[in-house]
């Protein structure tokens, strides 16, 4: 039973603090706004840019690098990733995303299933303030 109800947050993230300033749960509100539309725009850059969409001028063509997956997928799924971190903190649920393979579930999930689980973290975690 203890293992069940363990601190999702585990014991490396914890501390006691007194702050003014927005509510809590206005952050969380904000933070929200923001990755439903991060999930939308990884889903948008996935089905509608095309997979040889060219550099931009001032890139070499000759770059190692992929217009589609390097300039726009990586730092759009970066953003995502440290989005949840930050939204699972703030309700202090962090342990339910442990791996990069747990952020691209999220990615793959429908709009609809994705808003369920923001509303799974909402209702199951907690914010002070």
């Amino acid at each position: 039973m203890d293992d069940f109800m363990r601190n999702t947050n585990g014991p490396a993230y914890g501390k006691n603090e007194s702050r003014n300033g927005p509510p809590l749960s206005y952050v969380g509100e904000k933070l929200r706004y923001a990755l439903e539309n991060c999930h939308d725009l990884l889903k948008g850059i996935e089905g509608c840019v095309p997979n040889n969409l060219p550099l931009p001028d001032g890139y070499q063509e000759h770059a190692p690098i992929l217009a589609k997956l390097d300039l726009l997928k990586s730092p759009a799924l970066a953003s995502f990733h440290y989005q949840i971190t930050s939204f699972a903190a703030l309700f202090n649920m962090l342990g339910v995303v442990k791996s990069s393979k747990d952020i691209e579930r999220l990615v793959q999930m429908s709009e609809k299933d994705f808003k369920k689980w923001l509303d799974f973290i909402e209702r199951e975690g907690s914010v002070l303030g």
